[in-house]
């Protein structure tokens, strides 16, 4: 591919040409040019398709080099059974779906090149018919009617891969009804042989191919979704001749119901990617050991009513893989943005019609960026949610380094890029910080940025005091991550040698006599052009000092002076850290304070766990001790913070009011006793003259609400979930956790017979 073929945002079309005998040219396949985004923003768009459309893909039928998109529509809602064929225009826009008639209730679509012709033909699991129909594509984006090939019961799902290895194109049907996944083979001409079947587990739903354990066969994974039997995944290892071994099953999250392969870890081994459409939806991640085995699944939230349909793809154009789920609960799809290890970012919500039911991604736009195409069941539509302006900054961040002061840097240059296809609208660019009078700034990026287009911002250091100067270039757009800041960084520096300190002062914390504080550090720099010579680093008081500075500190050089504090007494202390050098301003000084205590508390919190609302707990002691010499005299020992009312002193040997001799001990015992649930805290506080009262002993517990009795209407009292008619505590553990996931319905046969068909052989149960 010459380099100009990627020199500007879009999405290249890629077809490969075989020579004869034997060869011939391969249908298209699409490569996005983009530049990576941390955010992505989607707006919708919505297109007619037939009757209760339930699942989708996309694909180039006419090859123009545009993509298009294809659903199946159910007989359901009054509808046909059908595939809707809508043409793209390569800007984010349909041409009006034409259909084309398939088997009895197909319920989803794959695409491939089933003879061999150069043009995309496609294939439908067809449930009312138990049959799987094939339809030739003529490469005009029409389609030959429909041939059909018996399966087993129930078939949901279908997927396309050459499973014996001779180059010819096999499909894979997993039978709801039947609990296996049949395999027909590819003549190579558009027909098939008949089925041969495999056993899986309970409910399969979903069907993905994969070379899992990197032996050049390709293996078979399943979803089972029957929740009463577990919730797995079956893997199905390939023998490379069209058959296979065994199943292994696989713990997932909850109703599993759609799976994708991908290597999300860039480890060379395949994952799993499972939507799971349990209450709440999550999705699975199952990453592969390369060995046709996979470590336990990690679940992250997807959405409220669970996750019926998934996709994998580069989203945001930054090398790792997103993914895109169809939530039908609650009308909606989630993007969850890829970290390239295997984990995946919260998920981002956007409003679909009603029951979103299956995802697909294309470039629909060609503006090198992944778009969705959403099959919306109830609403007979395609919703598109297209990717809107985008906006790249590079650098991500400008260092000046060293510049004398009241002089002017070369110009650093900032690109502003508008990734997205519509115009960005900028608002300001702007210098913001503490330092931002050492910054500017200059720019030809006008109030407008046209579609895949930049503007330069270049941006200038002009110190006006020494060290360190941190500010923001500030960028404010229409774009979804606005503002974009760029971090701008300098060094001011002065002729000669210079001495800069990182602060002039240390306060210490309250610290026990006799014993000795953390370091605080102090940094010493010299921002000069010259050395800076230190003759002397002293500590005066109950301070010590340590430090790595050395005779001298070379220009730009910096060293730690580290300071603890050491009380010989109760009460306020101070002291100085002097340093004597050649810098005009020697001797520098920083001024030390702290305060000496002799009332020592052990242990200094206490943690009373969880306790029911109104009971208390058993008490919990803290030991005062007097380490001074002399009497100390306690005037309170009392309850006070935020959640004082929920802990008691139940007793204490201590003198309250009174005197505790040197060298003494007594003992304060304190009980929890919530009034509300949720975390509580507050202080034992000791007021004295031992120098630093109040000393305090912090205080936490948890208060948990009392549960019991029957729900009324669903609801609880706070804290309390409703589970199976009864008020339990949020977190307990449920039935072996099997229905766990149905409290949030009233019913468990509501929440299973609405999720048609995928559990409708359990409605009856």
């Amino acid at each position: 591919m010459p380099a100009s073929d990627i020199a500007k945002f879009s999405t290249a079309s890629i077809t490969v040409f075989s020579p004869s005998p034997g060869g011939g040219i391969s249908n298209v396949a699409f490569f996005a040019v983009t530049i990576p985004t941390s955010t992505i923003s989607l707006a919708r768009s919505d297109f007619g398709t037939g009757s209760a459309p339930i699942s989708i893909t996309t694909a180039d039928f006419n090859k123009d080099g545009k993509i298009d998109v294809a659903t199946v529509n159910s007989a359901m809602n009054g509808g046909n059974s059908t595939v809707s064929v809508l043409l793209g225009n390569g800007d984010g826009t349909f041409q009006p779906h034409t259909d084309y008639a398939t088997g009895i209730e197909p319920y989803s679509i794959a695409v491939g090149d089933f003879n061999g012709d150069g043009n995309l033909d496609l294939a439908t699991a067809n449930v009312g018919s138990t049959t799987v129909s094939v339809l030739m594509g003529n490469g005009d984006g029409t389609f030959q009617p429909h041939m059909d090939y018996g399966t087993h019961g129930n078939p949901i799902s279908v997927a396309v891969a050459d499973f014996n290895g001779d180059g010819k194109l096999d499909l894979a049907v997993t039978n709801l009804d039947t609990n296996t996944v049949s395999v027909l083979l590819g003549n190579g001409d558009g027909t098939f042989q008949a089925h041969m079947d495999y056993a899986t587990g309970i409910a399969p739903s979903s069907v993905a191919a994969g070379d899992f354990n990197k032996d050049g066969k390709l293996d078979l994974v399943v979803t089972n979704t029957d929740i009463f039997n577990g919730n797995t995944v079956s893997l199905l290892l390939g023998n490379g001749d069209g058959t296979f071994q065994a199943h292994v099953d696989y713990a997932t999250g909850p109703a599993p119901r759609s799976v994708a392969v991908a290597d999300l870890n860039g480890d060379g081994n395949l994952d799993l990617v499972v939507a799971d459409n349990g209450v709440p939806g999550v999705v699975s991640i199952l990453l592969g050991n390369g060995d046709g085995t996979f470590g336990p699944h990690k679940d992250y939230p997807t959405s409220r009513q669970g996750a019926s349909s998934l996709a994998l793809g580069d989203f945001n154009g930054d090398g790792k893989f997103d993914m895109a789920l169809t939530n039908m609960g609650d009308n909606s799809i989630s993007v969850l943005l890829g970290n390239g290890d295997g984990s995946f970012q919260g998920a981002l919500q956007y409003g679909t019609g009603t029951e979103p039911a299956s995802v697909a991604l294309g470039d629909f736009s060609e503006d090198g960026r992944l778009d969705l195409a959403i099959a919306v069941d109830y609403d007979n539509t395609v919703s598109v949610f297209s990717q809107v302006t985008t906006v790249v900054v590079s650098p991500g961040s400008l260092k000046f380094g060293n510049q004398l002061l009241g002089t002017k840097s070369p110009a650093q240059n900032v690109r502003l890029t508008n990734t997205g296809a519509v115009p960005l609208t900028i608002a300001g660019i702007v210098i913001r910080g503490t330092d931002m009078a050492d910054f500017r700034q200059r720019n030809n990026c006008g109030s407008k940025l046209a579609p895949r287009t930049h503007c330069t911002i270049r941006v200038f250091f002009e110190p006006t005091e020494v060290g360190q100067r941190f500010v923001s270039l500030m960028i404010t757009d229409n774009a979804p991550d606005s503002p974009q800041s760029v971090p701008l960084s300098g060094i001011g520096v002065t002729s000669g040698p210079n001495a800069t300190l990182s602060t002039k002062s240390l306060t210490f914390a309250t610290q026990l006599v006799g014993t000795t504080s953390p370091a605080k550090p102090v940094k010493l720099s010299n921002y000069g052009t010259n050395a800076l010579d230190i003759s002397s680093i002293v500590a005066s008081g109950d301070f010590r000092r340590k430090d790595d500075c050395g005779s001298s500190l070379p220009p730009g050089g910096s060293c730690t002076i580290d300071v603890t504090f050491s009380p010989t007494r109760d009460g306020h202390r101070t002291g100085m850290v002097t340093i004597t050098d050649n810098a005009p301003d020697s001797p520098q000084k920083v001024s030390l304070k702290g305060v000496g205590t002799v009332v020592k508390l052990d242990p200094a919190s206490l943690d009373f766990g969880t306790v029911t609302v109104g009971q208390k707990s058993s008490p919990q002691n803290t030991t005062l001790t007097n380490v001074g010499k002399t009497r100390l005299h306690i005037t309170s020992i009392t309850i006070t913070g935020t959640d004082s009312g929920d802990f008691f002193i139940q007793q204490t040997t201590c003198p309250n009011p009174g005197y505790l001799g040197g060298g003494k001990s007594c003992t304060i015992s304190v009980t929890f006793q919530p009034t509300q649930s949720g975390s509580r805290s507050a202080n034992a506080s000791v007021s004295d003259d031992g120098g630093g009262s109040p000393q305090q002993v912090s205080l936490s517990g948890i208060g948990q609400p009392k549960c019991g009795g029957r729900c009324f209407g669903g609801r609880c009292p706070t804290g309390c979930r409703c589970a199976f008619g009864f008020c339990r505590a949020a977190g307990l553990p449920t039935i072996s956790g099997t229905l766990d996931t149905l409290w949030g319905k009233e019913t468990a046969s509501e929440l299973l017979c609405t999720a048609r068909p995928v559990v409708a052989f359990a409605c009856q149960e």
